[in-house]
């Protein structure tokens, strides 16, 4: 049996949302869904999100590539806020330290003016060193929060898709926190997450420059958002796909791992 060229591979991820039954019908529920966000923050996505886990799901069980249909909203939408919950706690820590920097930058500006204004020797050598002191910190506590706070975020970023599907196989939010559950699937199958993330990422890179392009153009500059949501829905299904068959490759990995030599 000929092995499946890499062509032929990424074809079949990039085409599949446009193949099969009722899938004209199902593509554009989600993309509406996506629309739809941009007047109602938030709740709409939410379906979305959970749908992106049914396909996770479906690809983690079945090699044909396929849009399954809409149904059990309530699944969706609780799915939806379970996997926002868990993309939010990977993210976390990096947040709170960009927030943190910038809120430590807030107070040194508001106060050290109040310790300046103590100074007995104001206006001499010692106040101009004071104020040199305050700006050097408070550019040294920004850089270097956003630099460690976006660290932690790519890091979480990186993972998310493994501890994601990890949950999604177990349908257990805890599933997604246990580490030494999920890290030996990644480790196992590094250069398949690596194609993956290439590919997720080339995907969307390639898309957001054409929507931007688009925005300087008289005639697609209003149009452009509406095309982004569609745009941004394929994004999603494609990735959701593409981390799903890595998910359940690096399963298979461990397992034929695991299993005794023939003989």
């Amino acid at each position: 049996m000929q092995q499946p060229t890499v062509t032929t591979t990424l074809k079949r991820y990039l085409t599949f949302p446009f193949q099969g039954a009722g899938w004209t019908g199902r593509f554009v529920t989600g993309s509406a869904l996506v629309l739809a966000s941009y007047f109602v923050p938030f709740v709409p996505m939410l379906f979305a999100y959970g749908y992106t886990l049914r396909i996770m799901q479906q690809t983690m069980r079945a090699r044909e590539l396929s849009l399954p249909a809409w149904t059990d909203w309530g699944k969706l939408g609780v799915d939806g806020v379970r996997v926002t919950v868990i993309s939010l706690a990977y993210v976390l820590p990096g947040l709170v330290v960009l927030l943190g920097g910038w809120l430590l930058q807030v107070a040194i500006v508001f106060l050290w003016p109040a310790l300046t204004a103590a100074n007995p020797n104001r206006g001499s050598a010692t106040d101009l060193l004071l104020a040199l002191a305050g700006v050097t910190s408070g550019i040294a506590v920004v850089t270097l929060s956003t630099l460690l706070g976006l660290v932690l975020i790519i890091a979480g970023l990186v993972v998310l898709p493994t501890a994601t599907a990890h949950f999604v196989a177990r349908d257990q939010v805890a599933a997604a926190f246990r580490v030494r559950e999920w890290w030996p699937l990644l480790r196992k199958n590094k250069t398949g997450y690596l194609s993956a993330w290439v590919i997720a990422l080339g995907l969307a890179s390639a898309i957001g420059i054409a929507l931007n392009l688009g925005y300087y153009t008289i005639v697609l500059c209003c149009l452009t958002p509406f095309m982004s949501a569609p745009l941004y829905f394929y994004v999603m299904v494609v990735s959701a796909a593409l981390f799903g068959e890595t998910y359940r490759d690096s399963t298979d990995l461990m397992n034929s791992a695991q299993l005794p030599p023939a003989g």
